[in-house]
C-alpha cells in the first residue's frame, strides 16, 4: 500500500519543463540586473549632484525707443538674426527732417555772410594800407619842402648880411637892400609853413593808421572793427552748427538700431503703432553668450566647488553631448529675491529646502542649438562624499 501511495505522489508532481526554467532564469536575471542598476543609480546619486531644475539662460537685451513717435517700419519676427547697427524700427520723422534742412540752410546763410565779411576785411585792410602809403608820401614830400626851405633861409640870410654891409658902406641902394630884406622874411615864412606842413602830414599819417583820412574817408570800417564783427558771426555759425548736430542726433534717435549682433527673442510692437519714450520694441540675445543656471538644493551646495566639470543633457537635444564647468555658486536662496515674497502672518512655519542658483558655462557642444529657457539636466561629481 505504501508503494502505491508513493507512486501516486510522484505522479502528482511532474518535472519542471524547459520553458518554465527559462522564464524563471530570465526573471531572475532581470531582478538581478534591476538590483544592479538600482545600486548603480543609488551610488551615482550618492556621488553626484543631479539636478533637473535647470535651464538655458542668457543676457536678454531690451531695445527701446528714446523718443515717442509712430512706427513707420517694423518687419522683424521672433528668431530673426540681427547684425550690429542693423535698423530695427524707424519712427515717422518728416517734420524733424524739414527742421534739419531749415537749420542747414541757416548754417549756409551764416557761412555766406562770414565769407562776405572776410572779403570786407581784406578790402578794408587794402584801403587802410593805401591810405597809410599816401600819408607817408605826403609826409616825405613835406619833409623835403622843409629841407628846401631851410636851405633857402640860409641862403637869404647870407645874402642879407652881404647886402646890409654894402648898404652901410654906401655901395648899395636902399631899394636893393629892402628887396633882399623882404626875400629874407619870405624865406623865414616859407620855413615856418614847411614846418607846419610836416607836423600836419605827421598828424595825417597818425590818423591814417587809425583809418581816418583827411579829404577822403574809408568806404568801410577799419579791419579791426570788421574782424570783431566776423568774430560774432563765427559764434553764430558755431551755434547754428550745434543746432544742426542736435537735430541730426534727434533724427538718428528716430531710427532704432541693434546694439550688437544677436537673435530676436521677442517683439512687442507692430508697424504703425505709436510708441512712448522708453517703450520696449523687442528683446534680443547673443546665441554664443548662453549658460546654464541650475537651482541646486541647499543641502547639495557643499558638494560643489567653482571649476567642477558638469555634464549637461538638454531635453530638446537628447542625442547631443554638452558639458561645461561651474562658474559661480550663488550666495543667497532664490526665494529671497522672488517678485512676490512668501509671508507667514499666521506664525506657522514649514521648513522647505531652499534652492541656490549655480551658473554653469557651456564649453563643449554647439551653443547655437541652445535657446534661452530650454530645460536641461545637469550632473556634477561631488567634491566630497557624505
Amino acid at each position: 500500500m505504501a508503494d502505491n501511495n508513493n507512486d501516486s505522489t510522484n505522479q502528482r508532481k511532474p518535472a519542471m519543463r524547459p520553458g518554465q526554467m527559462a522564464r524563471l532564469l530570465t526573471v531572475a536575471v532581470l531582478i538581478i540586473a534591476g538590483l544592479v542598476w538600482l545600486g548603480q543609480w543609488l551610488w551615482y546619486r550618492h556621488t553626484h549632484v543631479v539636478e533637473d531644475f535647470a535651464s538655458v539662460t542668457t543676457d536678454l537685451i531690451t531695445v527701446s525707443s528714446r523718443l515717442p513717435g509712430r512706427v513707420d517700419a517694423f518687419t522683424l519676427q521672433n528668431g530673426d538674426p540681427l547684425e550690429a547697427g542693423q535698423t530695427i524700427a524707424a519712427l515717422y520723422s518728416q517734420p524733424e527732417q524739414l527742421e534739419l534742412e531749415q537749420r542747414q540752410a541757416r548754417v549756409a546763410r551764416i557761412q555766406a555772410r562770414l565769407a562776405f565779411e572776410q572779403q570786407q576785411v581784406e578790402q578794408a585792410r587794402a584801403q587802410l594800407q593805401g591810405g597809410i602809403r599816401n600819408a607817408e608820401q605826403e609826409l616825405e614830400a613835406a619833409r623835403t619842402d622843409l629841407k628846401l626851405a631851410e636851405v633857402e633861409l640860409e641862403d637869404a640870410q647870407q645874402t642879407w648880411q652881404r647886402v646890409d654891409s654894402l648898404f652901410q658902406s654906401g655901395s648899395l641902394s636902399k631899394q636893393q637892400r629892402d628887396r633882399d630884406y623882404y626875400a629874407l622874411q619870405s624865406a623865414r615864412a616859407r620855413l615856418d609853413t614847411a614846418r607846419q606842413q610836416v607836423a600836419l602830414r605827421q598828424a595825417q599819417l597818425d590818423s591814417a593808421r587809425l583809418g581816418l583820412f583827411s579829404g577822403s574817408t574809408m568806404t568801410l570800417p577799419t579791419p579791426e572793427l570788421l574782424e570783431a564783427q566776423s568774430a560774432i558771426t563765427r559764434e553764430d555759425l558755431a551755434e547754428a552748427r550745434a543746432a544742426v548736430r542736435k537735430q541730426q542726433a534727434l533724427l538718428d534717435d528716430m531710427t532704432i538700431t541693434s546694439p550688437g549682433p544677436g537673435v530676436v527673442a521677442r517683439t512687442f510692437v507692430e508697424s504703425g503703432e505709436y510708441l512712448s519714450a522708453g517703450q520696449p520694441i523687442l528683446m534680443m540675445y547673443q546665441p554664443d553668450n548662453v549658460w546654464v543656471e541650475a537651482k541646486v538644493k541647499e543641502t547639495d551646495v557643499r558638494k560643489l566647488v567653482v571649476g567642477q566639470e558638469v555634464k549637461i543633457r538638454v531635453d530638446a537635444w537628447p542625442d547631443r553631448d554638452f558639458s561645461g564647468r561651474i562658474e559661480v555658486i550663488g550666495r543667497s536662496a532664490t526665494s529671497q529675491f522672488a517678485l512676490i515674497p512668501s509671508s507667514n502672518p499666521s506664525g506657522n512655519f514649514t521648513k522647505i529646502t531652499q534652492r541656490i542658483p549655480v551658473r554653469i558655462s557651456v564649453e563643449e557642444g554647439d551653443r547655437n542649438l541652445l535657446s534661452p529657457g530650454m530645460m536641461v539636466v545637469v550632473s556634477i561629481a561631488s567634491s566630497t562624499a557624505d
